[in-house]
């Protein structure tokens, strides 16, 4: 079960029960003096939830490839030919374009150490690249991963999550909850305070959200740059660019 959240704060204005004739007679004395300055009107804040549990319906996991070379090129390219290869056969189980997107890339130098420790030399590089894959068909999610294994991936799987694609009616029915849980604490605390509730002066909203975001690439390793020759192109790496909701 997939659960979603919805957080509603209320500010009510706080209104006596009735006025005494005595109150009504020291507001009408006292007119004068404050007309200019009213006083401020009792607030009352509270805050309400709602929580909806409903099935996923999508699941997203990312996978990752590591491919090392003797030199920067060597390590990349092989990176993209297995992401290249990789990709083609995640295509032949049906998945679109824009469910497949590259969530990382990674180039670094591998070095070797004396025995101490100290001296250090670069013996080649690693290049790393993570696919994020959005599985729409969720019963799908078992057959991804083992033709994932299969196919070549030998980095750890990430993570996988699970999420509800259009979750705005669920979301519809998580605020009506959090309005009727802010409304019956007010009601209650106004009720022992011997007052009733007035209008709404303030409503805030908290939420959920659900996004893909593609970090930079990152190109270097602490302060060192990857050795590509001055006179070389870096080879283009796969960057797949899936779609952003």
């Amino acid at each position: 079960q997939h659960k979603l959240f919805q957080i509603l704060v209320l500010s009510f204005v706080l209104l006596p029960l009735a006025a005494s004739a005595s109150a009504s007679a020291s507001a009408t004395a006292c007119n004068g003096q404050l007309k200019d300055h009213p006083p401020s009107p009792a607030i009352i804040s509270v805050r309400g939830e709602g929580t909806v549990s409903a099935a996923p319906d999508t699941a997203t996991i990312t996978l990752g490839v590591t491919s090392d070379g003797k030199t920067a090129r060597d390590a990349l390219n092989q990176n993209n030919q297995e992401m290249d290869r990789i990709m083609k056969q995640l295509k032949l189980l049906h998945f679109q374009d824009k469910d497949l997107q590259t969530s990382s890339l990674r180039l670094h130098p591998r070095y070797n150490y004396d025995r101490q420790g100290e001296s250090e030399k670069v013996k080649g590089y690693r290049a790393s690249s993570h696919l994020t894959i959005r599985i729409r068909d969720i019963e799908k999610t078992g057959t991804v991963l083992d033709k994932a294994v299969s196919i070549g991936i030998n980095h750890v799987i990430d993570n996988i999550c699970f999420s509800i694609s259009d979750p705005k009616d669920i979301l519809q029915k998580a605020r009506r909850k959090a309005v009727h849980d802010a409304k019956t604490k007010a009601e209650t605390i106004v009720s022992e305070l011997g007052c009733r509730l007035g209008r709404i002066s303030c409503i805030s909203t908290d939420e959920s959200g659900h996004s893909y975001p593609m970090p930079p690439m990152q190109m270097q390793h602490g302060s060192r740059s990857v050795g590509f020759s001055q006179h070389s192109t870096p080879p283009l790496p796969t960057i797949a660019a899936g779609e952003n909701s």
